[in-house]
């Protein structure tokens, strides 16, 4: 591919992503005006990414789905409240975090939950910007990452999955948590320790 195609395509997409982002503003302001119709697409836009979000959080499916129900009643009746200073994604990011941390520290002590993957496939590979765990999971079995998830605190979770599964930028990340950016480091760098150790994986 040569310098002129690849720098139309990376126009092409960067115009998509505008589009998208106006789109959604558009739908963020006529909801907010009360327009049910246009926070259903909001819903459709969102529903499997926060549901993903919820199953690796909460490690059971029925509980992810009733809990992705109970993130969109939230965000629909607090909808008025958004001041539209930082992305949608931030802000519906931050009340799914919110809501799937509160019922894990909600359970009794000692509980865990674990998911089984029919299809047995890799896991995704895992990166972060300074590439230090690039191999992390590279041979993992998903129902193995999983697993291990399930043992780590939840603010440590909710890095790890804003991270890597939704792929947000530190900076991100820390509008999403409210926390400093040092503090989603050492979360983030924490949690990965912890599932190197729950994996098995060799040192460095």
């Amino acid at each position: 591919m040569n310098e002129f195609a690849s720098c139309s395509m990376t126009q092409a997409a960067s115009s998509r992503a505008s589009s998208n982002r106006a789109q959604e503003d558009a739908w963020v302001a006529a909801s907010q005006a009360g327009d049910t119709q246009a926070f259903n697409r909001l819903i459709l836009s969102w529903e499997r990414r926060i549901y993903n979000l919820s199953l690796r959080m909460l490690q059971d499916r029925e509980e992810a789905a009733e809990a992705t129900q109970e993130v969109f009643l939230l965000a629909y009746r607090h909808i008025k409240r958004f001041r539209r200073d930082s992305r949608f994604s931030t802000w519906l990011y931050r009340i799914a975090i919110n809501h799937c941390t509160t019922r894990i520290t909600q359970r009794p002590p000692g509980t865990h939950y674990s998911l089984e993957d029919e299809a047995g496939n890799p896991c995704r590979q895992l990166r972060t910007a300074e590439n230090q765990y690039h191999d992390l999971l590279r041979s993992e079995q998903r129902s193995r990452v999983l697993a291990a998830l399930s043992y780590m605190p939840a603010e440590q979770r909710a890095v790890i999955e804003l991270k890597f599964f939704q792929e947000l930028t530190f900076e991100e990340i820390s509008a999403v948590l409210g926390v400093a950016l040092s503090t989603v480091k050492s979360r983030l760098y924490a949690g990965l320790e912890m599932l190197k150790t729950r994996l098995g994986c060799k040192p460095d």
